[in-house]
């Protein structure tokens, strides 16, 4: 160790170590290096050289390959497997036939896997060349490429330029397959990127639930919609219910720090909550570039299933609830045409995206999509802790994003057509 795998001149002691890698698990014995490093040379950071990230930090015995953490990241996000399947699975290739032999590591290969993702997840949202962005609340995520974002693809405004150009679109909608069971021993999780990524930080978010418990869920006076009327149903074998997301109405990116868990049913305070974090993200983040005042966003598209509903008392509802107000920002409120045909005839007028000047050929349904990516992993994500369930969706929706973006120069695809993204988004 310490010299890219050739003999040390200045050997200091020899050890067993189990290593992880792709093939299984191999334990080898260790010639430790005792030379001094400008940069330290402790055991772990000799592996860490080598490619390897060790369990412990002070006496290190096993240590799992990078290249193993990256196939089994893979593995979870295309094979919407459970890390205990993917760490059974090295268990088999290490002895095929009596894989119970196998010195059990799975505590160790959670716990450093959890740790390598952190790292992971720094290293790609780009806070280790800007590490203001570790706190900011959703900075590490990754967003729309195409999507107007004054001061990071957009800066200045070309003459003519309609207004609409620089809007954003986004739609709301809850999923009610990603639940998760009871925890015994919530209260002693550690949570690694909490509201660094797509769910909001968790403290602030239960502080906000618990304000609000008391309020009353208005019942619907257009057509009847079941998870608004229906909010309180018990679910005591469950912590939550499943999640409420925002995204971007035109490309399928998940917002960051914009999907909150339900604890009932589709209540709009949790809408409210995600929408607060969007409003707080384009006023104070977006908004406050040193760019063109044209480039800057005026008008915001919500796009919402019982929008007639939701957006009566909206402002009082986030002045109550002690939410960011978009006093600076113009909504429109939309519902998107998949639902609209199951509304009362006076919201067609009101609400259809064929009317909004701007708005081009969009369903408004596009969360819909994003859901049948997510609720394949929904037996994985019901049996996790919360710690685990949070890191778990936000790589889920990490890597939905990640599609979207390296796909987004190009084309997307929605349903089969092929729309050619605006230019001026790349300005």
């Amino acid at each position: 160790m310490g010299h890219a795998g050739e003999p040390c001149d200045n050997p200091e002691g020899l050890s067993n170590v189990i290593f992880g890698d792709v093939g299984g698990f191999f334990t080898l014995k260790v010639s430790w290096c005792g030379c001094v490093h400008p940069e330290g040379n402790e055991r772990w950071q000799q592996l860490l050289r080598m490619g390897y990230v060790s369990a412990s930090f002070s006496r290190p015995q096993t240590a799992f390959s990078t290249r193993l953490f990256d196939r089994v990241h893979l593995e979870m996000m295309e094979g919407h497997c459970s890390l205990r399947a993917a760490y059974e699975v090295l268990g088999r290739l290490t002895d095929w036939n009596f894989p119970e032999r196998v010195d059990n590591r799975y505590v160790e290969f959670m716990r450093v896997y959890r740790w390598h993702r952190d790292m992971t997840w720094t290293l790609e949202g780009g806070g280790f060349h800007d590490p203001a962005l570790c706190d900011i609340p959703g900075g590490l995520g990754l967003f729309c490429t195409c999507c107007p974002q004054p001061g990071i693809n957009v800066f200045a405004a070309k003459d003519g330029d309609p207004e609409w150009v620089y809007r954003i679109y986004v739609t709301i909608d809850g999923n009610f397959k990603l639940e998760q069971l009871m925890q015994r021993n919530g209260e002693m999780e550690v949570r690694l990127r909490d509201g660094r990524g797509f769910l909001v930080g968790i403290d602030k978010y239960m502080e906000f639930l618990k304000r609000t418990e008391g309020w009353i869920q208005p019942r619907s006076t257009c057509n009847e919609f079941y998870n608004q009327n229906n909010v309180d149903l018990p679910v005591d074998h469950l912590m939550w219910r499943g999640l409420v997301s925002l995204a971007c109405a035109r490309h399928g990116c998940f917002f960051p720090n914009a999907s909150m868990n339900i604890k009932s049913g589709e209540q709009q305070r949790l809408a409210d909550f995600g929408l607060s974090q969007l409003f707080s993200w384009v006023i104070n983040v977006l908004n406050t570039a040193d760019v063109s005042e044209a480039v800057k966003i005026k008008n915001v598209t919500i796009i919402y299933d019982i929008m007639c509903q939701y957006k009566v008392k909206l402002h009082e509802r986030l002045a109550k609830g002690g939410l960011t107000e978009p006093s600076s920002l113009q909504l429109h409120y939309m519902i998107g045409k998949f639902h609209l045909g199951g509304h009362k005839e006076d919201c067609w007028a009101m609400h259809t995206l064929d009317l909004l000047l701007g708005s081009g050929r969009q369903d408004g349904e596009i969360l819909e999509t994003l859901w049948a990516g997510l609720n394949k992993s929904k037996s994985t994500v019901r049996a996790m802790a919360g710690a685990s369930r949070q890191e778990f969706l936000d790589d889920l929706m990490q890597d939905s994003n990640w599609k979207k973006l390296i796909d987004g120069g190009a084309h997307f695809f929605f349903f089969g057509v092929r729309c050619i993204p605006r230019v001026d988004a790349f300005r």
